[in-house]
Parts: C-alpha cells; structure tokens; sequence
C-alpha cells in the first residue's frame, strides 16, 4: 500500500492519479499534521475513490492529551465519519511516555467501527516495543514507522529496528514506512526491513517539502518502485 500526504483537493486528485492506494488527510502539514476542516473531509471523500484516512490532532505543542483535548477528537472523529472518512490517523501517549490506552478506548467508541491508525507517536514512548504490542491488543490497524526516531527521523537510518518491529507484528498489525520514503530508497527500504506498505510526503511534492504541492508524475514513480520492490521481496520468499 502507498498512502500519500494531501492537504487540498489538489493533491489528494494528484496522488489518486499517481496510483496512492490511501490518503493520509491532514493540514498544516509544515506542523507535522492537523485535524482538517469537516468541508475538506467531505469534499476529498467525495471526489476521489481511494481510501481517506483522516490525521486527527488539534494541537502541536505534545503528544500528551488532557481530557479536553480527547473530547475535541472524539468530535472530530465524529464529524469525519459522517464525511465519508475511511480510517483515522491519531496518537496519545502519558506524561509516563507509555500509550495512553484510556484516550485511544474513547477514539475507538467516537469511531464506532471504523479502523484507527498510529501516527509516529508511538516512537516517542519509553519501550516502543512495548507500544506496539499495546496497540496490537488494543486493535489499531496500522502504524506508521521511522525505526524508533520519531518525528524527523529517516527510516534508511534504522532498517534493522523497522526489521524488529516488522517481525513483531506480522500477522497482526501492518506497519508502514515514513520518513524520508523517496523513489530512490524505496526498493532498499522494502527488501532491507520487508515491509511492503509506504507513507510518503515531501518526496512527491514540488518543492520538495511540506509547503510544496504533490506531482502526479513523482506519485507514480514511487508507486512504480514500491510495487517492484513487493514482487522482488515476494519472489524471494
């Protein structure tokens, strides 16, 4: 799978055309990611025929959430879904750097059925083997990875954490590859951790960073590596 950062209808129609598989939907990209406005929600959901997971986070300043902060993302939840929203893309973790499983039990009740997804907050808990296997009981979808650095972090840097964490949740949970993903790594990303799912941002926009636009073509080119590399890995097997 390829799921592709969009902000606008612009990109999300770009990266559909380029082959994303998925959309991960966010604004304020250049802050990481935020909940997206429900009229943005409604019209991607409606104009496009991929999968739309939607980034639910309203703020930027921790991780750490207060029970106001839950509150206003079981709304938002809420009012994606009603949207058309296919998934959500979300974290929490405690002032004791673990999961916080009350904040994600509360998502999964505002979700009523729909799938959650983990953001990289999951890197920044004290024992990240320890959190995925939480959030593995807890029944998230999938997790976004970096290898343990986080948010910043390139996944080429930590091929063979992205490898443990793989091996770990084979079978149970998918986990994709963020972090400096490019058309260039990809094939070496995939057949060094075997993981076959990708998340992508700059490296498909022009400029080459959050406040760039996503090019049809540099979807497609990426979308190309990753499905050859899935074949060679799967071939080997």
């Amino acid at each position: 799978m390829l799921e592709i950062i969009a902000e606008t209808l612009e990109d999300a129609l770009a990266a559909e055309a380029g082959g994303a598989t998925q959309l991960d939907l966010k604004s304020d990209f250049v802050e990481d990611g935020l909940t997206p406005t429900a009229g943005m929600v409604e019209m991607i959901c409606s104009r496009v025929g991929i999968d739309v997971i939607v980034m639910v986070r309203n703020q930027v300043s921790s991780m750490i959430l207060s029970q106001d902060d839950i509150s206003i993302m079981c709304a938002d939840i809420k009012l994606s879904a009603e949207r058309g929203a296919a998934g959500f893309l979300l974290g929490a973790i405690t002032d004791k750097r673990v999961i916080d499983e009350d904040a994600v039990s509360r998502f999964i009740e505002a979700a009523d059925g729909l799938p959650l997804h983990f953001h990289l907050a999951w890197e920044m808990t004290e024992d990240p083997q320890d959190a995925l296997d939480t959030l593995m009981r807890l029944g998230i979808k999938t997790a976004r990875t970096s290898g343990g650095q986080a948010l910043g972090g390139k996944a080429v840097n930590r091929m063979d954490a992205i490898k443990k964490f793989r091996k770990q949740t084979e079978g149970r949970m998918d986990i994709f590859l963020a972090g400096g993903v490019r058309s260039d790594n990809i094939a070496r990303l995939v057949e060094g951790t075997g993981v076959m799912h990708a998340h992508a941002g700059s490296s498909v926009r022009e400029p080459e960073n959050p406040k760039g636009i996503v090019i049809e073509e540099k979807v497609h080119q990426l979308r190309q590596e990753l499905d050859d590399a899935v074949l060679r890995l799967r071939g080997s097997r």
